[in-house]
């Protein structure tokens, strides 16, 4: 069990710029995320989930785009090619990996 109050992981991470991974969740990691780069696109063999708690993110789901804001989620099915974006954004996250790409 696990229990995080968010308005305070995102200060953290924030002022770090750093990834801080929470817990296991059945195989997958629960993680929250300082992200300011690109990652180029891939897919995974699982799906993934994202929240933005603060800031901007840019996804690309093959060939749809979405522009995560405060309080917007989305969800990357398996094998589906994506590619991210974002020049300071605080994700929430389930994904395959424990660090960020």
């Amino acid at each position: 069990m696990g229990y995080y109050i968010l308005d305070e992981l995102v200060k953290k991470v924030t002022k770090e710029k750093s990834d801080l991974s929470l817990q296991n969740v059945n195989g997958d990691y629960l993680k929250i995320q300082y992200f300011n780069h690109e990652v180029d696109w891939h897919s995974e063999d699982r799906d993934e989930f994202f929240v933005c708690l603060d800031g901007i993110a840019n996804f690309s789901i093959e060939n749809m785009n979405y522009t995560l804001r405060k309080g917007d989620i989305i969800v990357i099915e398996a094998g589906k090619r994506h590619r991210a974006a974002s020049a300071g954004s605080v994700l929430l996250s389930i994904e395959p990996h424990e660090r960020g790409r």
